[in-house]
């Protein structure tokens, strides 16, 4: 179906009806030296503590464009990729705001076997924006879960996109703005069109979640109502949300189907909160080329069970509490 990318890998609930969900972020590969070793052993030993059945990284692998020559960037795609395809766990990514697609091409990534990124449709702004379904234990063709994928683009997305200024930023204690980034208002129109197309085939609306490196305007209500949204989890640092909401949140909310949304970019946040019915969550950094703490590092693990997908687990795994970890955790190095 056309709004399935063709995929390499068939992504599947298990054979005991479970499927694992691991979202990194915030690797941030440095101009001036070669990345810190630190990330590749952070990768693995996470890898082998969570049992993903799938790996997706929520942006911010390189920093501004750091990775300048092919050579860099190609070392630099085989030690990140090492991990995942030494062990044959499929894994994708989507761009962050400190990402350019000209500094990491998305095609370097798909071509490992076991990467599933893809550009996405040609019509929407940016790179990274596409759909990956999960499909029954029993290889039934209906879908049991989807999993939408965006750019949440950079400064200036506005100006480049849409030929118009970009929105005014503003401060707060809880929240940070980042003027210009953030899904666009096309990417909530693509979403809801597809998602009802998809519905108008099987007949039903598939439960979903959503993946991006920037948080969404709603991400601040969590922090700022811990005890409402039940909120677990640090807010070590403002949330970095957009400076102008697109609706997404409000198109999730109104199709029904969509369980949560998964993001990165606030490098010491690893919370995580319910509100409407949507559960909005940070993954922290796992980067150690940029500010971050070894007492939050690590991912988000969802895990769905196929006889109830709505009723998923979600934790923060901390990279401290993974055996083989503590041979490298809290050590003096890059991270500030």
């Amino acid at each position: 179906m056309e709004w399935f990318e063709k995929s390499k890998i068939r992504l599947c609930f298990d054979e005991n009806g479970e499927f694992r969900l691991l979202c990194v972020s915030d690797y941030h590969a440095p101009a001036e030296r070669d990345w810190d070793e630190r990330l590749i052993r952070a990768e693995e030993a996470l890898l082998d503590e969570a049992r993903p059945d799938l790996m997706m990284i929520l942006g911010d692998l390189t920093h501004d464009g750091a990775l300048d020559t092919r050579d860099r960037l190609e070392r630099y795609a085989a030690a990140i990729a090492g991990p995942m395809e030494a062990r044959g766990i499929p894994w994708a990514h989507v761009p962050g705001n400190h990402d350019r697609e000209e500094g990491i091409p998305t095609e370097v990534f798909a071509a490992y076997p076991h990467c599933l990124s893809v550009r996405g449709p040609a019509e929407l702004p940016g790179y990274g924006t596409y759909l990956m379904p999960v499909y029954p234990s029993d290889g039934g063709e209906e879908p049991a879960l989807l999993l939408w994928a965006f750019d949440s683009h950079r400064g200036g997305v506005w100006e480049r996109e849409c030929g118009i200024p970009g929105p005014v930023e503003f401060r707060s204690q809880t929240t940070g703005f980042d003027r210009g980034g953030g899904v666009t208002h096309r990417q909530a129109l693509w979403f809801w069109e597809t998602d009802c197309r998809i519905e108008a085939v099987f007949g039903r609306r598939i439960p979903g979640i959503m993946l991006m490196h920037s948080p969404l305007a709603e991400h601040r209500l969590i922090p700022t109502n811990p005890s409402l949204t039940g909120m677990t989890g640090a807010l070590e640092e403002s949330c970095g949300i957009p400076s102008l909401n697109s609706g997404l949140f409000a198109a999730a909310y109104e199709r029904g189907d969509i369980l949560a949304v998964v993001t990165g970019h606030d490098h010491i946040n690893t919370f995580a909160g319910r509100y409407m019915g949507i559960e909005l969550s940070e993954d922290g950094s796992l980067g150690y080329d940029v500010y971050g703490s070894d007492h939050l590092r690590g991912g988000r693990l969802l895990t769905f069970r196929e006889n109830d997908v709505r009723a998923f687990a979600s934790e923060h795994v901390y990279l401290k509490n993974c055996p083989g970890a503590a041979d490298f955790l809290f050590r003096e190095g890059h991270d500030d």
